[in-house]
Parts: C-alpha cells; sequence; structure tokens
C-alpha cells in the first residue's frame, strides 16, 4: 500500500512538472522568434531577452523584486541554452566564437 502511494504521488507531481516545463518551453520559443523578427536578425541576443522575458512572466505574479531576479536568471539561461545549442550543432568553438562576436559587436556600435 505504501508503495503503491508513493506511485501516484510521483505520477501525479510528473504531470504538474512536465506541464509547467512545457509552458516554460513554448514561451521561451515564442518570445526568442518574436524578438527575432522585430530585430530582423537572428544572434544571441534574441536569446537571451527570450529567457529574459520567459523569466520575468514566469514570476510576474510575485511582485516586481521577484520578476526582476527572474528577469536576470532567465537571461542567463537563455544565454546557457544559446551556448549548449550552437556548441553540439557546431563544435567546441562556438562558445568562444559568439561571445568575441557579440563582445566585439556590443562595442562597435558606439
Amino acid at each position: 500500500k505504501q508503495w503503491y502511494q508513493r506511485r501516484v504521488a510521483i505520477t501525479a507531481g510528473g504531470t504538474f512538472v512536465g506541464n509547467s516545463l512545457a509552458v516554460l518551453a513554448l514561451f521561451y520559443t515564442a518570445s526568442t522568434g518574436c524578438i527575432g523578427k522585430l530585430r530582423d536578425k537572428d544572434d544571441i541576443w534574441n536569446d537571451i531577452g527570450g529567457g529574459a522575458v520567459t523569466g520575468a512572466l514566469y514570476k510576474s505574479t510575485r511582485g516586481i523584486a521577484t520578476c526582476s531576479k527572474f528577469l536576470g536568471l532567465g537571461a542567463i539561461g537563455g544565454l546557457a541554452l544559446n551556448l549548449m545549442n550552437g556548441t553540439y550543432e557546431e563544435g567546441s568553438s562556438y562558445a568562444s566564437e559568439t561571445i568575441s562576436e557579440t563582445y566585439g559587436d556590443l562595442f562597435d556600435r558606439r
């Protein structure tokens, strides 16, 4: 009986966690795509902005302080996702090349 209760609790919690992660993935993908369309560019800033928007929306009901913390955490998460995906698809030099290009672009505009 105790084993059955544990299994039911894990199963019920698993669907909640799975649905929550799916909604976050949807927000991240949609916001990244919208930012890319608005900027008419496909670069690392879209992922950072998409992560920031997702993080802010995720905790938006908890107040401005918590929302701003998760905005920053989301931006870091977007950066990490971009670097992990790029490294997986293009090889180990992707992260260093992308960061140096982004750093150069950031200061070339001034």
